[in-house]
């Protein structure tokens, strides 16, 4: 380290011992990052990272964890840079596109864009005010920046459930059911619709609404939505049957859901599928249309928007075949996990 950083780095440390550990929400590479005055630390989405000293405005010393080993000491943005750096890149990308963002299609009719939000609940809110909320959302992503969160260590001692977000979930869900059934299920859920003459037992837990409504104001359920006047959910407790069991519960649910879950405690295994462009959209999803992909990966924006600070991983790919890999690779790596890092502040530094 050079002298004029050792002026800039002293000793003792601004921050309290336990706040040093940082879990990073973006990737870094100090190869394209310009000034560096020393050695960086190379980083991607989901790493945790040691900080021994952060009283820099514009660089961190840091170490990342990797398992139960620190790596060489060395530099990384402080949340200031790279908050500067990412929104002057979000203003050039505005700058370039006129009077649109990359991430509304202002195409869209009013009715278009209802019709693309699901009904499912946390609130139980009119789609309207979900479309609001969401357009809402698409605009604070000019606003917020993620950078790091304040994490310590927990304890799991049960198969955390999995929650898969984004590009091709519905085929990574069923491919993890049909072919691990012995480490893999779902739950059973609630609803308040009458039971089918053929309906087996164990299909649902058939309830009535004021039953329902009175457990969903205890807060009893992770996610409810409503069809056909009838109420569907999914209960903590029916997540906490299945890794009682010893199987990972998986869980078809919206982002919602891993906050709810989080609150309990429970910590899921929650991976977020990013597609590259729109084209990489059409490539993967047969017979859809240009319109129709982008109306997709604008709610695939927003979703990450929203929710990324609660993914545990983002996974990226250019092939169905390579996604379903990676996916599959970060479950096997977090099943092992005995203790995981979770977040240790509601707000991000």
């Amino acid at each position: 380290m050079t002298r004029s950083m050792e002026k800039k780095f002293p000793t003792d440390s601004l921050l309290s011992w336990e706040k040093r550990n940082k879990r990073a929400l973006f990737d870094y590479d100090p190869n394209n990052d310009d000034g560096l005055p020393s050695r960086g630390v190379a980083f991607k989405f989901g790493d945790v990272l040691h900080a021994t000293n952060a009283s820099d405005i514009e660089w961190w010393q840091a170490k990342k964890i990797t398992g139960l080993h620190e790596e060489e000491l060395g530099i990384i943005p402080s949340h200031k840079r790279w908050e500067r750096k990412k929104r002057a890149r979000d203003r050039s990308i505005k700058f370039h596109q006129g009077n649109s963002t990359c991430f509304l299609n202002k195409s869209l009719t009013v009715n278009e864009k209802k019709k693309s939000f699901s009904w499912k609940f946390p609130f139980r809110k009119s789609k309207k005010d979900k479309f609001n909320e969401s357009t809402d959302s698409f605009i604070q992503e000019l606003k917020t920046v993620l950078t790091y969160e304040k994490v310590e260590k927990t304890e799991v001692d049960y198969p955390r459930p999995i929650i898969i977000l984004g590009l091709l979930k519905d085929r990574i869900i069923d491919d993890l059911i049909n072919e691990f059934s012995e480490r893999f299920t779902t739950c059973v859920p609630h609803t308040t619709r009458a039971k089918r003459g053929h309906e087996e037992t164990g299909l649902y837990h058939f309830v009535t609404r004021e039953q329902m409504e009175l457990d969903i104001q205890n807060q009893l359920f992770i996610e409810v939505g409503q069809l056909d006047n009838n109420l569907y959910g999914t209960s903590i407790a029916a997540v906490r049957d299945v890794f009682e069991k010893r199987k990972h519960c998986v869980l078809d649910v919206s982002g919602n859901a891993i906050k709810r879950l989080q609150a309990v405690p429970i910590y899921p295994i929650a991976i977020f599928i990013k597609p590259k462009s729109i084209d990489s959209i059409m490539e993967m999803v047969k017979r859809i249309n240009k319109k129709q992909a982008t109306q997709m990966y604008d709610q695939f924006m927003s979703i990450e928007q929203e929710f990324k600070k609660y993914f545990t991983a983002i996974v990226e790919g250019d092939t169905p075949e390579e996604i379903d890999a990676s996916v599959k690779s970060v479950i096997k790596e977090q099943s092992h996990y005995s203790h995981i890092w979770i977040s240790s502040d509601d707000q991000q530094l």
